[in-house]
């Protein structure tokens, strides 16, 4: 029987979290697909954001640019990573972030708390069980006609970018990677709630393929 998901920090061993930034800016050009999670929702102009497994802050801040009248609330697991963000935050400056320490799959929201939520390389840490009930809690916290924006690994666009997320694989683990290879993460959407659930764009990396989802709470 799956268990829950043991805490996994950001790439997986402490001693290469002070390294995070520079190891997904490098390898991963993250403001390419992070752009493009925001613009997937950017129309709506949302007043209130929750970011799960927000890190150190990047996608926070590239929010608070686009939406600077909008709350924003980073949730993570880690306090190490949450002071990074933190840190990251004060020296820009932005007034309206707020980070949380919590875990995706047990929010410390209200009901209908949010316009938004995101997630970007977050959801390939948890267990089967908890990515359900992450998309359970996602689904709760949202208002109506609210949206969830996904940026994670996804199905690999050719045999070569499969070979490739091995590497991602080895450090992440396989078991909880799985359903991401096979272009699974859709269906956790689907399947607890969220209609119009689409695929809107592939990024392929040297580590893999990245893909953009979107679902809505109708």
């Amino acid at each position: 029987m799956e268990t829950t998901t043991a805490y996994i920090p950001a790439l997986k061993y402490r001693s290469l979290t002070r390294f995070y930034d520079w190891l997904i800016a490098t390898f991963l050009q993250e403001r390419r697909w992070k752009n493009h999670l925001i613009d997937s929702f950017a129309e709506r102009q949302p007043a209130t954001i929750l970011d799960i497994g927000s890190g150190t802050g990047t996608l926070a801040l590239m929010m608070s640019e686009k939406f600077p009248t909008a709350n924003i609330h980073g949730l993570d697991g880690d306090s190490e990573i949450i002071q990074l963000a933190a840190e990251k935050i004060a020296d820009s400056k932005a007034m309206n972030i707020a980070l949380t320490k919590g875990l995706s799959f047990n929010l410390p929201f209200a009901d209908g708390t949010f316009d938004v939520v995101t997630s970007s390389l977050m959801l390939h840490h948890l267990s089967k069980i908890d990515k359900h009930r992450t998309m359970k809690e996602v689904y709760r916290v949202l208002r109506p006609s609210g949206t969830l924006a996904i940026a994670d690994w996804g199905k690999p666009s050719s045999k070569l970018v499969r070979v490739l997320f091995y590497s991602v694989q080895f450090l992440d683990g396989f078991e909880t990677t799985r359903d991401n290879v096979k272009g699974l993460l859709p269906s956790y959407l689907s399947d607890n709630g969220f209609q119009n659930v689409t695929e809107l764009k592939r990024f392929s990396t040297i580590l893999g393929s990245i893909s953009i989802y979107r679902g809505e709470k109708i």
